[in-house]
């Protein structure tokens, strides 16, 4: 009786993990993975109608093949979908791609009553305090949120306040390399790169991340930092468990690559340093400081989530722009330099060529269908359904841009002799809508002082040095666009 109902001891996990039920329990995931596939291109799926290889649509593996295996050259795919299949294709089992620059204002709307939120495959590829940002919030009232408490500092009328300082970092860049005549060759990204991160850091925090223009040298600098996160973007998206190394990279930093380690102490330590000493002198953190003091819940003052504000300010502030800068006075102003038509026109060429975000942009329409009919297509793209474009396919629309693979200022000048304004409706290199790049506005003050600057004290004594068309073409992309690999990009010297 009694041993009728004695109580059996537990067994351990390992009498479950037998051979037996490891087998079934992969022959079931198996299954699950073969039934989803044959759903996602089944006209039972929301998305059958439209076009596109059926490989793309079962599954995400033929986008990893592109972007994982051979490293960010899904781009180049979807634009020769566009080429077989027509405006809108499906280009995994969730998304839509478009290439239609008529149809900009559906995907990205300005209006704040038509949500757009984020599509969570994208933001897979974010990892640790940046996935708290601005950019790398998914939901439309979190980022509108947390969007209304940063773009206040980048209006057009605050940076104007700001210019002096850019001015002074713009002088202080022309100044070091005069002072480099005659050293030898010079990666011309890393001086960009050690002005547009100064800038944005003094800003930012009060003080520069590391004074990268008063040291002797141009490196060490931002940009090593911002390569490593970028090579990571694929392994996160597709490998999502991989993320969570980040939260413990501070113990695991001395066992990775350098350029990683450097990037990890970035996000861990330096920047969460500066948003700390914003909570302890106030009169000093600027951006942060405000940020600290205003009405945003206390969940959104945390330096975890404001070190991820902080990391995707200095990638933003710092990377982009000064790719901008590689493709193309002392009283000159900002806005005396804007109605100069030419230096107008190389400004947005040169911000059209170079990309800016290059990869894909997928916005949700999470209340509205939206429709589609030109030359004869039809669809209705369903609610909930991510579509989005990419500013590399975009910039090298033929009916917008003729010759799209040539620089031609000109195009910016209308009949006129007046600045073509209306081009700019076709640039998504600061991404549109509601969810534009906040610090546009800081990107084309630094782009046109700067550039008046070199062009009036530098490019006259510089000169390309063993530079190719293969050093400034787009290869492949990492979230921002890369060149071939092996290549040095634009070297210069300075005579």
């Amino acid at each position: 009786m009694d041993s009728a109902f004695a109580i059996q001891p537990p067994r351990g996990i390992g009498a479950f993990l037998t051979l037996t039920n490891v087998a079934r329990l992969f022959f079931l995931w198996l299954a699950y993975r073969v039934l989803l596939c044959i759903y996602n291109i089944s006209p039972l799926h929301p998305l059958y109608r439209f076009p596109g290889p059926k490989l793309a649509a079962m599954s995400f593996w033929y986008e990893a093949w592109y972007d994982f295996f051979q490293m960010g050259r899904y781009t180049h795919e979807i634009q020769r979908m566009h080429q077989k299949y027509g405006p809108i294709v499906r280009i995994n089992p969730e998304e839509l791609h478009c290439n239609d620059p008529a149809f900009i204002d559906e995907i990205y709307p300005s209006v704040s009553n038509r949500i757009r939120d984020r599509h969570a495959h994208f933001l897979k590829a974010l990892a640790g305090a940046i996935e708290r940002s601005t950019f790398g919030t998914r939901d439309h009232e979190t980022h509108r949120a947390r969007r209304a408490a940063v773009s206040r500092f980048f209006s057009r009328q605050q940076m104007l306040r700001l210019e002096p300082e850019v001015h002074e970092l713009a002088q202080k860049l022309c100044d070091k390399l005069l002072l480099w005549a005659k050293k030898g060759p010079i990666q011309i990204i890393h001086p960009y790169n050690c002005f547009t991160a100064d800038t944005i850091s003094q800003y930012a925090y009060g003080e520069k991340l590391a004074g990268f223009l008063d040291q002797d040298d141009w490196l060490p600098n931002f940009k090593a930092a911002y390569e490593a996160f970028s090579e990571t973007v694929y392994l996160f998206r597709f490998i999502p468990l991989l993320r969570g190394l980040v939260s413990v990279s501070p113990y695991l930093s001395d066992y990775m690559g350098d350029d990683i380690a450097l990037w990890m102490r970035q996000m861990n330590v330096t920047i969460p340093g500066y948003i700390r000493k914003a909570q302890q002198d106030r009169a000093k953190g600027r951006i942060f400081t405000e940020l600290l003091e205003s009405s945003l819940p206390d969940t959104e003052k945390s330096i975890f989530r404001l070190s991820g504000e902080g990391i995707s300010l200095m990638s933003a502030g710092t990377e982009t722009t000064a790719e901008l800068e590689k493709d193309n006075p002392r009283v000159l102003s900002w806005v005396a330099l804007e109605k100069y038509p030419y230096l107008y026109g190389v400004i947005w060429e040169g911000i059209r060529l170079s990309y800016g975000v290059s990869t894909r942009l997928a916005r949700i329409p999470r209340e509205e269908q939206l429709r589609y009919e030109k030359d004869g297509y039809q669809y209705v793209i369903p609610k909930g359904t991510p579509i989005g474009m990419s500013s590399y396919i975009a910039h090298h629309d033929e009916m917008a841009f003729p010759n799209s693979h040539e620089f031609i200022p000109e195009r910016w000048i209308n009949d006129k002799g007046l600045k073509n304004t209306a081009l700019e409706h076709y640039i998504l290199s600061f991404s549109k809508g509601s969810r534009q790049c906040a610090g546009m506005n800081l990107a084309l003050c630094e782009l046109f002082l700067v550039t008046a600057s070199l062009a009036l004290r530098v490019l006259p004594r510089m000169k390309l040095y063993e530079t190719t068309l293969e050093d400034i073409r787009y290869d492949h992309e990492t979230m921002t666009p890369k060149t071939k690999k092996g290549s040095q990009g634009v070297r210069v010297v300075v005579t």
